[in-house]
């Protein structure tokens, strides 16, 4: 069974096709990078697969179930499968981080408070921020804030990750310590989709890169056939334009 899977997928900005007829499944276990010039409809096509957007025609599968705004229940159960990243970490800014974490099981899902905590806690070591527990967002650089931002979605206990260009707001020095956090999710298992411009996270951590632009997918393969013989002449360009 696919962990995700889009059947003719096509979102609309009034007169603006962002993209159109997208085929893309994601297999569980699987590291999915997309890449592609700004505008190609990256970023919209993740926010499509959790309803963040409403595509105007196409089906999403997550996990077999298909997404279904007519019944909301059904859609949000199964939405809550899916945790997010985006490129600002939306943090609440009078709550700790602990309390960051905890929020979301405690409030959304119902789950008890005691079990909450000691997964979240659990959670915040493995994104190394266990000094950091009872900080306020002022109080961190933007690595942390994002590394809390992952720790959030994943006291949610979601089956798949997207993440929205989460390093683009980072200063360069900060990148690392996020992505580091992202490889290891890789090899704990947890399946990904990944928006993003870093190349070296694609080619190290991606077990198949998509290549958007214009709404289309115009190429895709593994890092090394994407990398090292890239097909499409638009392909080419962007990576010699980038690498």
């Amino acid at each position: 069974m696919n962990m995700i899977e889009t059947k003719k997928l096509t979102k609309k900005f009034g007169s603006l096709t962002v993209f159109e007829n997208l085929n893309v499944t994601v297999k569980k276990g699987e590291v999915l990078v997309i890449l592609g010039p700004s505008g190609s409809g990256k970023s919209t096509f993740l926010r499509c697969l959790n309803h963040l957007e409403q595509p105007n025609c196409g089906e999403v599968f997550i996990e077999g179930e298909k997404l279904d705004s007519k019944n909301k229940k059904h859609m949000r159960n199964t939405i809550e499968k899916v945790g997010m990243v985006f490129q600002n970490f939306n943090l609440f800014h009078h709550m700790t981080v602990l309390q960051n974490v905890i929020e979301a099981p405690i409030t959304v899902k119902h789950e008890p408070r005691e079990e909450v905590l000691k997964r979240a806690k659990e959670i915040i070591a493995k994104v190394g921020l266990k000094e950091k527990m009872d900080d306020y967002p002022s109080k961190l650089s933007g690595g942390q804030m994002q590394r809390v931002a992952i720790a959030r979605s994943l006291a949610m206990r979601p089956d798949i990750m997207l993440f929205d260009e989460p390093t683009s707001s980072l200063d360069p020095e900060l990148v690392g310590e996020v992505l580091g956090v992202m490889k290891n999710l890789a090899k704990d298992g947890m399946t990904m989709v990944v928006v993003t411009h870093e190349m070296g996270f694609a080619k190290e951590v991606a077990d198949r890169v998509i290549f958007m632009d214009g709404g289309k997918i115009v190429e895709e393969g593994t890092p090394d056939e994407f990398f090292t013989n890239p097909k499409e002449q638009r392909t080419k360009a962007f990576l010699n334009k980038i690498l």
